[in-house]
């Protein structure tokens, strides 16, 4: 049990796993069993640090919109899984709160793409910075040693689903 949740490692120790189906479907009942808890709690302190008078979705298209660059409008609305119509309008209010711009490609008129204002990256780097305080905060509870482990499995997690997909290179 951790922090009120029962995460299941299936995952064998990296010294002693092999890359075959066995090792690999555990690794991979590992993560999904471990990855919702972890989002969960990113989704909690991002969202407890989003400006009051924005609403979630609102929110969430800002944060979409700062890892893309320059999405469009029909991706937006398929993150955030709303019509093209509502996102149409959530936008609207984000552009005129200063937070998003908007802009129609000169090449394909239907395509819309998005970006963040100077005033909308600021909101979403204040919440970003507070949620990497959170989790720095819960990593302070591990072992230098897991904290060196948890490292390197992000770093391969990283190279294994980048795109491509392919089999990523650790380094020792």
């Amino acid at each position: 049990m951790h922090g009120g949740v029962h995460i299941i490692s299936n995952v064998q120790p990296l010294r002693h796993a092999t890359v075959d189906g066995i090792a690999a479907r555990r690794c991979a009942a590992g993560l999904l069993a471990s990855v919702p808890a972890v989002m969960r709690f990113i989704r909690q302190e991002m969202r407890a640090h989003r400006q009051a008078q924005l609403s979630v979705p609102q929110f969430r298209a800002l944060v979409f919109v700062s890892l893309s660059d320059e999405p469009s409008l029909s991706a937006m609305a398929e993150h955030l899984g709303l019509s093209l119509p509502a996102a149409s309008r959530l936008v609207d209010l984000l552009v005129k709160r200063g937070l998003m711009g908007r802009r129609v490609d000169v090449a394909d008129r239907r395509r819309v793409s998005l970006s963040l204002t100077a005033r909308g990256r600021a909101t979403c780097r204040r919440a970003r910075r507070a949620t990497q305080a959170a989790l720095a905060r819960r990593f302070e509870r591990l072992s230098a040693q897991d904290l060196a482990l948890v490292s390197r499995a992000l770093g391969i997690l990283g190279h294994a689903f980048a795109a491509g997909g392919g089999r990523a290179e650790t380094v020792e």
